[in-house]
C-alpha cells in the first residue's frame, strides 16, 4: 500500500532497501525522478512511471537528466563538442582515404553522417565508438560495452551483484577504471591492449588453451598475445590518473584531431630542470570542480600545469617531493626527472620523448576493404599483425619538426567497386601515422636500434647490413617481406631503401607527417656506421652523444672505413 505524502516521492514505497549509491547520489536526498524522471509523486504505478526513463545518462537523455540545472549544468557542452562524442578526426581521414575531400584537415560530427561510401564504411564498423551511442541493457561495462553517455565513465558495478531483480542500484562515481576505457580503444591503434601488454594475433580462440597466460582472448573472439605492458600500467597508473577531464569529456572547444585537444605530454611530470606551475587560487572552473570533487586526502597550494595550454594537473602534489596521485586509489606516485643521459644529450634535440622510450607498437599490414553489394555491408580483411619497435616519422609544425613513433596505419587495397556498382575503382595505400602506443619503457632504445635496423628508418623488416670493404664501407638491406605487385616496395615498408621521398606522394593521412627524407636517412645511417662497429662500447657512444661527432670523426683512426 502506497503512502498518501503529496510532498515526497513514493518510488522508495516499492523500490525498498536498494543499496550501492553513493551519497550524492543518494534517493533520499536528490530524488528518483531527478535521473530516472517519471511522476514521483503519483499513487498509482502506471501513473508513477509515465515519462520515466530506465536509463538516464545516454546523450539524447542527458539534457534532461545529468544535465539539468541543479546537477551538472556545464558538462553535457563539454561532452557533446568533445573528440570522444564527434569522433571528428576518425571521419574526416576516413573521407579523405575515400576521396571524398581533399584534406583530412577538417571537421565532421558521427550525428551528421550521410550515405556516401566513406560515411557508410563508418557507419558499418566504426560508428559504435562514439559517447553518443546508446546504451539500451542494464549491466556492467564490459569489452563489448560501447557509448553510453555519461554512463560510459561513471556506471559502477562494484559494490554489489548485477542483477537488477536484487536490491542493488550500481554506483555513479568518478572510479572510471581502465575497463571502461577497454571497450573503444582495444581497437584501431590497441591503445587500452597496449597498455596491459598484450598485442593482436589472426589466431583462433579454438587454437588458446584457457589455462595459457600468453594468451588472452576477447569476448568478441580476437586472440591478443603476450608483450610488454606499460611501465606505467606496471605502476597502477589508470588511464584517468594521466588524462585530465578536460582530454576526456572535452574543454567545450570543437577540435577535428585528438593532436589537438590532448594536453599531456612526458615533459610535463618528468622534467629536466624546474616544474610548470600554479596556484590553487588560480584554478578555472573546470580545474576547481575536478580538484574539489574528489577530496583529496593529500592537499597542497602549488599544481604542476602543462607545458601545452597551461592545464592544471589537480591530481599532483609537493611534499618531501613531487608526486601524482592517483584518482582512484589516492596511492602517491612519486615523479623522477628526465635522467642525465637525456639532458646531457646534445644530438636528439628533434627527438621526441617516446621515440625512445616506446617499448613496441602494433603493426598490421596487407589489408584489404571492400564493400558486398550482396550484404550491402563494408568488410575489412587482414593480412598479418604483429608487433615491433616504432619507424621514425617526422611530425612537422611549421619550420620545426619532432622524431616520433609512427605505425603502419593503412597498408591495404580499398575496393569500391562493389559500392559504386563497377570495376574502377580501387586504391592501393601505404600510409603510416603517428601514435602514442602506450608501450613506455623506463630503458631507452639502444643507439642501434634506431641507427642500424632497417624497421627504424622506414625500411621495413630485413637485414640492414654494413659492408665494409678496404677503402669505404656502404649498406645493403635485404627486406624479409615480397614485394607488393601494387608499388614494388617490401609489403611492411613505408619508404624505399635509401630513397627520397616525393612531394606528389601520400605518406600519411595528415599533412604534416612524413617518413625520414634522404639527407635525414643519411645522417642516421652515417651515424649508424660507428655504431655498427662500437655498439658495445659504452664510453664511445656516451661521448657521441654529448656532440662530439664531427670532432671524432675528423680525428678517427686509419683503420675507420666510414
Amino acid at each position: 500500500m502506497l503512502s498518501d505524502n503529496k510532498t515526497k516521492e513514493t518510488c522508495l514505497e516499492c523500490h525498498k532497501a536498494y543499496t550501492g549509491l553513493t551519497v550524492g547520489h543518494d534517493p533520499e536526498k536528490i530524488d528518483c525522478t531527478s535521473c530516472h524522471l517519471g511522476k514521483g509523486k503519483e499513487l498509482d504505478k502506471d501513473k508513477s512511471h509515465q515519462g520515466m526513463i530506465k536509463i538516464p545518462g545516454n546523450l539524447s537523455n542527458a539534457h534532461l537528466t545529468c544535465s539539468s540545472a541543479l546537477c551538472h549544468p556545464n558538462e553535457l557542452t563539454r561532452i557533446n563538442n568533445s573528440l570522444m562524442t564527434t569522433n571528428s578526426g576518425i571521419i574526416s581521414i576516413d573521407k579523405y582515404i575515400f576521396g571524398e575531400i581533399n584534406s583530412s584537415d577538417a571537421f565532421f560530427h558521427i550525428k551528421d553522417l550521410g550515405n556516401t561510401a566513406a560515411d557508410t564504411h563508418i557507419k558499418n564498423l566504426c560508428a559504435r565508438c562514439h559517447l553518443g551511442y546508446e546504451k539500451k541493457d542494464y549491466g556492467k561495462p564490459d569489452e563489448l560495452s560501447r557509448g553510453g553517455g555519461c554512463l560510459a565513465c561513471h556506471l559502477n558495478y562494484r559494490q554489489g551483484k548485477i542483477d537488477i531483480n536484487d536490491k542493488f542500484h550500481p554506483s555513479i562515481d568518478l572510479n572510471t577504471e581502465n575497463d571502461k576505457c577497454f571497450g573503444c580503444h582495444s581497437r584501431s591503434a590497441r591503445i587500452s591492449t597496449s597498455y596491459e601488454g598484450w598485442y593482436e594475433t589472426l589466431l583462433l580462440p579454438s587454437e588458446i588453451k584457457t589455462s595459457n597466460d600468453k594468451f588472452r582472448v576477447l569476448k568478441d573472439g580476437r586472440v591478443f598475445a603476450r608483450a610488454d605492458e606499460d611501465v606505467h600500467h606496471k605502476a597502477g597508473l589508470e588511464c584517468i590518473d594521466c588524462h585530465s577531464s578536460r582530454e576526456i569529456m572535452g574543454d567545450g572547444k570543437l577540435y577535428k584531431h585528438s593532436k589537438e585537444s590532448v594536453k599531456i605530454q612526458c615533459t610535463d611530470c618528468h622534467i629536466k630542470d624546474k616544474f610548470k606551475t600554479t596556484e590553487k587560487e588560480k584554478f578555472d572552473l573546470i580545474a576547481s570542480l575536478d580538484h574539489g570533487i574528489r577530496e583529496y586526502k593529500y592537499q597542497s597550494d602549488i599544481f604542476i600545469i602543462t607545458e601545452k595550454d597551461n592545464i592544471p594537473l589537480v591530481n599532483t602534489y609537493f611534499g618531501k617531493n613531487a608526486y601524482l596521485i592517483g584518482k582512484t586509489d589516492q596511492k602517491l606516485y612519486k615523479l623522477s626527472k628526465t635522467p642525465p643521459s637525456c639532458i646531457n644529450d646534445a644530438v636528439h634535440k628533434n627527438l621526441d620523448c617516446s621515440m625512445c622510450h616506446t617499448a613496441w607498437v602494433p603493426t598490421c599490414i596487407g589489408c584489404h576493404t571492400e564493400y558486398s553489394a550482396e550484404n550491402k555491408k563494408w568488410r575489412e580483411l587482414v593480412d598479418d599483425f604483429g608487433f615491433a619497435p616504432p619507424v621514425m616519422g617526422v611530425d612537422y609544425e611549421g619550420s620545426k619538426y619532432k622524431i616520433k613513433p609512427a605505425i603502419p596505419a593503412m597498408i591495404m587495397t580499398l575496393d569500391k567497386a562493389g559500392f559504386y556498382g563497377n570495376k574502377s575503382h580501387s586504391e592501393f595505400f601505404r600510409l603510416f601515422s603517428p601514435i602514442s602506443a602506450h608501450t613506455t619503457s623506463k630503458s631507452g632504445r639502444s643507439c642501434s636500434s634506431c641507427h642500424t635496423e632497417s624497421t627504424a628508418l622506414g625500411y621495413g623488416s630485413g637485414k640492414l647490413e654494413l659492408i665494409i670493404m678496404q677503402k669505404n664501407s656502404y649498406w645493403k638491406f635485404n627486406p624479409d617481406y615480397q614485394h607488393s605487385i601494387y608499388d614494388n616496395m617490401p609489403q611492411d615498408s613505408w619508404i624505399g631503401f635509401m630513397s627520397e621521398i616525393s612531394k606528389n606522394k601520400k605518406y600519411s593521412a595528415r599533412k604534416d607527417f612524413q617518413p625520414l627524407n634522404l639527407e635525414m636517412q643519411k645522417k642516421v645511417l652515417n651515424a649508424g656506421k660507428c655504431i655498427y662497429c662500437h655498439k658495445n662500447d659504452k664510453q664511445f657512444l656516451s661521448r657521441m652523444i654529448k656532440g662530439n661527432y664531427k670532432l671524432m670523426i675528423k680525428n678517427r683512426s686509419g683503420e675507420c672505413r666510414i
